[in-house]
Order: structure tokens, then sequence, then C-alpha cells
């Protein structure tokens, strides 16, 4: 599995509050808005209109994938970086540490991979990871 692809799934674990392995529109507003995601909720709405390829009115995580498997992961907006970083920002610190991460990939049972990642984006080697380390990281493609 890509970097890419494990961001993703990350994120779409994320919004799914509810863990019903869907996400609604109010779950993706929810997230992306309380990430500072910049978007409007009409702008959220309609994305999640396209990604919702068979209109049921919730996102699977095949369709946010094939979704976003169309775009190039450099043209990614950072408005949207910023706000799967606040998601992964589990402290809400300001800055990525093993423990939120070990927190986030628990859900996917991964957590024992959470230092290792750190190491690998962690740019200063202070053992946490800012908001520019990270985006740095993504448009490396790590």
């Amino acid at each position: 599995m890509s970097t890419f692809e494990q961001k993703v799934e990350a994120f779409f674990k994320q919004a799914d509050k509810d863990n019903s392995g869907t996400v609604s529109k109010l779950e993706l507003c929810k997230v992306l808005i309380n990430a500072g995601d910049g978007r409007t909720v009409c702008e959220i709405n309609d994305w999640f209109d396209e990604i919702d390829s068979n209109k049921d009115g919730s996102m699977t995580l095949e369709e946010l994938k094939k979704a976003l498997n169309l775009r190039d992961p450099r043209s990614v907006q950072e408005a949207e970086l910023r706000a799967v970083f606040k998601d992964l920002d589990v402290d809400g610190s300001g800055q990525l540490t093993v423990e939120d991460l070990r927190k986030v990939l628990a859900k996917t049972g991964q957590a024992d991979k959470a230092a290792k990642y750190i190491e690998q984006v962690d740019v200063n080697k202070d053992g946490k990871v800012d908001f520019e380390e990270f985006l740095k990281a993504w448009k490396a493609g790590l």
C-alpha cells in the first residue's frame, strides 16, 4: 500500500465518526471545517457529491480513493492538508507527536509504526512534526 493510500485511509477513518464504514456529508463537513479547511459548506457538499459516485448519500473509502486517485497528489490544496494535519494532531498542540500518530494509527492496527513515520518526516529531529515538515513530506511523496 502506498503512503498516499495510507493517508487517505487515515483521513477517512477520522471522518467516519460513527464507524459505519461510510462518511456522510455532515461528517465530511465537520472534519473539514474543524480542521480549518477554508471551503464553504456548499463547496464541501459539491465535493462530496462528486465523490459519491453511486449517489446513495454516503461516501465509501473506495469512492474517496477513486476520486483522489484521479488527482495528482501534488495538486492537493494546502487547506486540505491542513485539515488532515489538524485531524492527526490529536492533542491540538500544532505538532504531531508519536503519541498523536499512535492514537490515530491504532484505528488501523498500525500504531507500532508511529515512531517510524515521525522519524521519517521530522526534519529538525525534535521528535515532533510541524505543519511545514508535514507539507514538505507530502510534496516529496513520503
